[in-house]
């Protein structure tokens, strides 16, 4: 036990000394990752089909994007996932599956409601600019990774100060509600730039940003302000015109 420890704080404390965007996910290990949450998904009553609006539209933001082999699919919706594991996914609240975007998997696959179709194309493609960015930029893995750090912060922490357990429980869920919340508005900046590369005008993705529901500042919200939000996208867009 003693030896489960020391190498629990060693782990804690080079996760410590590395850097914000740590992930532990190989990029094959993240389509491993991918798959098998795109089985679960299955499993759980969702299923998705290719949309061909959707795909011509993808495909042409894909041009610019070329890491990952993105599929662009329509689902219409499911039961509310109950598992609240790390997951291989973002938004971080993805469970709703009732959402105003689209679901972005690791290694490229992105879910896109049904209902969303509704969208004119030029808020669809904000839209799939965004998701995208959440791959792009590999926040399902560096999510994951985050909360592989933090279940051993916090075992580490019960076994050898147990009365300060709790205060680090909190700790380590305000420090993940940021984590998704910087995401966010990282995947904003990343959908500005492939919007303006792919010739369509950036400043679109604002105007979806304005149809979302609003956001108040809460440091447990998964979401940033939705001023702060449309303040950091206007502010990416106009660096594009330095």
């Amino acid at each position: 036990m003693r030896l489960l420890l020391i190498l629990a704080v060693s782990t804690l404390a080079f996760a410590q000394q590395a850097v914000v965007h740590d992930n532990y996910y190989s990029l094959g290990r993240e389509v491993q990752v991918g798959e098998r949450f795109i089985a679960q998904m299955k499993a759980g009553g969702v299923t998705a089909s290719a949309e061909p609006r959707l795909a011509t539209m993808g495909d042409q933001l894909a041009k610019h994007s070329q890491e990952f082999k993105f599929r662009f699919l329509v689902f219409d919706g499911g039961k509310p996932s109950q598992d609240t594991a790390p997951n291989a996914a973002f938004p971080a609240d993805w469970r709703r599956l009732e959402l105003d975007e689209a679901i972005a998997i690791a290694a490229g696959t992105i879910y896109v409601p049904r209902r969303l179709l509704s969208r004119d194309d030029v808020q669809l493609k904000a839209i799939l600019a965004h998701a995208m960015g959440h791959i792009a930029l590999r926040h399902p893995t560096r999510g994951m990774t985050l909360g592989e750090l933090a279940q051993i912060e916090v075992q580490a922490a019960s076994r050898s100060v147990p009365e300060e357990a709790p205060q680090k429980v909190k700790a380590v869920a305000l420090k993940r509600f940021a984590f998704d919340r910087n995401c966010e508005i990282e995947a904003d900046e990343y959908a500005v730039k492939l919007l303006k590369n792919n010739g369509a005008d950036p400043s679109t993705l604002v105007a979806y940003l304005r149809t979302l529901p609003s956001v108040q500042g809460n440091e447990m919200s998964v979401y940033p302000t939705s001023a702060e939000r449309i303040e950091l996208a206007q502010k990416a867009i106009a660096a594009l015109g330095r």
